[in-house]
Order: C-alpha cells, then sequence, then structure tokens
C-alpha cells in the first residue's frame, strides 16, 4: 500500500533504529517539520543523490528510512532542534514539490524472503560484532562498560541493519546496504566488513603491546581500515 511523505534529503544515511538529531533552519523545512509535528511526527530521511545539502536543486535517493519526531525544542526565530529516531524502510514511488520541499509517494521496503542459511549467519555475525567491540573497547581504552551489556539483536533483519548503522562506510556503500532486500546478503557482507576491522583491532594491540602503536584507524592499512563507529 503506497502512501505520501515528507522527504528531507540529507547527506546521511538513516537506518531503522538510529538517532538523528537535527537542527531545522531552512524555512522550507521549518514549515514542513511543523507540518509533522501537527500530524504524526514522522518524515522521511534519504541520501541526497544529486545536488549539494541546503540547496534547493537536491534530488533525493529512491530509498531511505521513516523518521518519528521523539522531541523537539523550538527557538523564537523558527528554528528548530529535533530528536529524532529511524523506524522503517521505504521505496519511493514518485515525487511531487509542495512549498519548496518534496512530498514522497512511497511504500514500506521489507527483507523479503526468510533464507535456511540466516540462522548461520546470526550466529557468526554476533560473534565476530561482540570479539570487535571488546578489542575496540580494550584498545580505546574503554571502561565501565562491558560488551555482554550491549543489546546485540537476535532477529536477523534487525541485527543487520544495526550492524550496518554501526559501521563506518561512505555514504554509497551504506546506501548500497539500506537497499538490500536479502537478509543473507546483508548479514555475509557485514562478516567480511567486521572480520577486516577485527584484523585492524588485533594489529593495533598487537603494536601498543610491543611498544610500535599506531592509530587504528591507519589509512595504510587499505581496505581492512573500516572499523566501527563509536559514536
Amino acid at each position: 500500500m503506497s502512501f505520501e511523505l515528507p522527504l528531507f534529503p540529507l547527506n546521511v544515511v538513516l537506518f531503522p533504529g538510529m538517532a538523528l538529531p537535527l537542527h531545522i533552519f531552512e524555512p522550507r523545512y521549518r514549515l514542513m517539520m511543523r507540518r509533522c509535528l501537527e500530524s504524526d511526527k514522522t518524515f522521511g530521511v534519504t541520501l541526497i543523490a544529486e545536488g549539494e545539502e541546503g540547496q534547493q536543486n537536491t534530488a533525493p535517493s529512491l530509498v531511505g528510512t521513516a523518521a518519528e519526531i521523539i522531541e523537539a525544542t523550538p527557538f523564537p526565530d523558527g528554528r528548530l532542534n529535533l530528536q529524532t529516531i529511524g523506524r522503517r524502510r521505504f521505496r519511493v514511488i514518485s515525487v511531487r514539490e509542495e512549498d519548496d520541499y518534496f512530498i514522497g509517494l512511497v511504500e514500506w521496503l521489507d527483507d523479503v524472503e526468510s533464507e535456511r542459511a540466516v540462522p548461520a549467519y546470526v550466529v557468526k555475525v554476533r560473534a565476530i560484532l561482540e570479539r570487535y567491540l571488546k578489542l575496540l573497547m580494550l584498545n580505546a581504552k574503554v571502561t565501565g562498560l562491558e560488551v555482554e551489556s550491549v543489546d546485540i539483536p537476535r532477529d536477523p533483519a534487525t541485527l543487520s541493519l544495526t550492524v550496518a548503522a554501526l559501521l563506518t562506510l561512505n555514504n554509497e556503500e551504506k546506501q548500497e546496504l539500506l537497499e538490500m532486500t536479502s537478509t543473507a546478503a546483508r548479514l555475509s557482507y557485514e562478516y567480511a566488513l567486521l572480520r577486516r576491522a577485527e584484523i585492524v583491532q588485533l594489529a593495533f594491540a598487537h603494536r601498543v603491546a610491543s611498544g610500535q602503536a599506531v592509530s587504528p584507524f591507519d589509512e595504510s592499512l587499505g581496505p581492512a581500515a573500516r572499523y566501527l563507529s563509536s559514536n
């Protein structure tokens, strides 16, 4: 079933469950957000496909995530600070303009298959994610937090989208993960990325132990320099 959703093109890829704080200052988006606050507090976040953020000629990507406004702080001059969270992916069918912002005719986008291989991927991805987080905390000297206290999803699709939000990738790679409709394919790709990230952290720990510490984000490590965001 299709429905209309106001669209907010940004230079960011939003995943379900991901928090997104926003400062709204453009008049067109002030109006859009005021209307959202008066209705269901929901709008669509899409990666900018063409143009630059803040310009009039931007074009949205055709897959995005619905964001729910959970807190709004207005300023006397009309600006807004918003706390939002990603809820569910959607696919854009068509786009029209209203008062200088986009309204999309959209439909929900969910993973389409329930593959037998998915449970095995869940076990592998959860295990390597836990190992990686332990290494990251060790190397970053994080105290007072245990990996066991981190709520790592067990549902395959939720796990895959959570890892996608955590991985430090460029927007094009994140958009590719967002657009995938195969849970198994997404988890398989993420396992490979996490394995590389684990190697980087192991190498860093080894260099620290040998007195030759380098940043775990050392670009000289090439493709293996990917890691998880600690934000």
